[in-house]
């Protein structure tokens, strides 16, 4: 483990991200916000759930005290959740950035996201924690725009890596 492949990861995370968000982006309200049992839930849900994991894991790290998780009706429309969503980009970036190579063993206590237990995790497996998160999350994201008729993209790391 090393810091820069924290980096890379993150990097390619975030264009990941940013690919899917383009998809996103070409569904009408209706599609957009379209209840199903998949899941989270609508493509909204599943982007809001993303974002509030993120942040959850984000406080976490930098060993903050946790806020409440991210609901739906937080974001009045998607130009919200991309503005919060662009926002914590930019503090996760600023952390990796930060990173150390001795510091990705460092254990980080915490609790859990009901509150009621102590947990402790080094912190390259928090790190690889928001990534694989993210990775199954936008999985599922575009298997339902693909469902709803909407455009869908690769995101695969070799992909990222040809770029």
């Amino acid at each position: 483990m090393n810091a820069e492949y924290f980096r890379t990861m993150f990097d390619y995370h975030y264009w990941a991200h940013h690919k899917v968000w383009t998809c996103v982006m070409q569904l009408d309200n209706e599609q957009y916000h379209r209840p199903h049992n998949y899941s989270v839930g609508s493509v909204h849900e599943q982007i809001v759930h993303t974002y509030g994991a993120e942040r959850l894991w984000l406080h976490r790290v930098l060993q903050q005290p946790p806020m409440p998780f991210a609901a739906p009706d937080d974001f009045a429309d998607r130009a919200a959740l991309r503005a919060a969503m662009d926002a914590q980009e930019k503090q996760w970036r600023e952390v990796v950035a930060g990173l150390e190579d001795a510091r990705l063993s460092q254990v980080i206590e915490y609790t859990s996201i009901h509150g009621n237990m102590r947990r402790e995790s080094p912190l390259w497996m928090m790190l690889a924690q928001v990534l694989n998160h993210g990775t199954d999350h936008r999985a599922q994201t575009l298997a339902l725009i693909h469902e709803l008729g909407g455009p869908t993209v690769e995101q695969d790391l070799i992909i990222y890596s040809w770029e």
